[in-house]
């Protein structure tokens, strides 16, 4: 199994994680293995020196604006590359779809490679240019996110949260929440916050809110928590069918919630089957 490089403390304790329940739940372990995988070809990628440089092009033009950061006016030109090289590392054990795409944007032009990331910035559709790679569009998304998310934490990390942003979307780059979680604080007992799917900055959230469509109450969400996952559950919205986990880190507070997310796969099956939609599918699909 591969070992992380000396790196940004909480990228050494996502792959700890990741290490822990590849033990605890072997039905996990092939996933798990394949995102250590990634973690290893994000980890250089995480470049706070480098984000310092970027930083005056993709900040808001106002420090109210929100999102603060607007990410598609990176230098992508400049960035193509090495999203080349980032997907040449993907490994062949990958699945097969993802090792396909990859190989596919490995051997594109520089140019495909910019339009790609360009669309993930912008929530293009990747139809047209999956049609052209001869890949599907899902493994297709998968490589700019991949490649993407550790610059956008760097940058994310740079920008001084002011106020308190009660925002369904990230109030640092825009996007939707990957899961969220609990904890207690010196002021308030369960506080949520809700976890960025891009750049994994944490904003504290309503706690009986559905971040999707936003109604509360009675007609809002409804819990479903499995015996073998006690400090993951599922909140679904009874309005809009959408959900998202929640990772509890005052029962297990070594959970890491973006790697806990991935490695109860199990959750996101029942959620299919009651015809849910996950509000954001993580890094790798699910």
């Amino acid at each position: 199994m591969p070992r992380l490089q000396a790196v940004d403390p909480r990228w050494a304790q996502r792959a700890h994680r990741a290490r822990t329940l590849c033990a605890e739940r072997p039905h996990a372990a092939p996933l798990l293995s394949f995102y250590l995988s990634l973690l290893e070809l994000q980890s250089p990628l995480y470049d706070p020196t480098e984000a310092t440089r970027w930083l005056q092009a993709v900040s808001a033009p106002d420090a109210s604006d929100l999102p603060r950061l607007r990410l598609e006016r990176l230098p992508l030109d400049e960035l193509s590359p090495r999203f080349g090289a980032f997907c040449r590392g993907i490994p062949e054990t990958a699945p097969e779809p993802i090792a396909q795409a990859a190989r596919a944007v490995s051997a594109a032009s520089s140019e495909t490679r910019t339009d790609l990331l360009l669309a993930l910035l912008t929530g293009s559709d990747f139809q047209r240019t999956a049609g052209t790679l001869e890949c599907d569009p899902a493994p297709l998304a998968f490589l700019p996110r991949g490649f993407l998310s550790p610059l956008a934490e760097a940058l994310s990390d740079l920008v001084t949260s002011s106020g308190a942003a009660r925002t369904p979307t990230c109030p640092q780059c825009g996007w939707p929440p990957q899961v969220s979680m609990l904890n207690d604080e010196p002021d308030a007992l369960g506080t949520r916050r809700l976890v960025c799917a891009l750049c994994a900055n944490a904003w504290t959230f309503p706690r009986a809110t559905c971040p999707a469509c936003a109604v509360s109450g009675d007609q809002g969400l409804e819990f479903h928590v499995d015996d073998t996952t006690r400090h993951v559950r599922v909140e679904a919205c009874r309005t809009c069918h959408r959900y998202l986990k929640s990772v509890d880190l005052r029962v297990i507070g070594l959970a890491v919630p973006l790697v806990d997310d991935l490695a109860t796969v199990e959750l996101d099956l029942w959620a299919a089957e009651q015809g849910l939609e996950k509000i954001t599918p993580n890094v790798l699909g699910l």
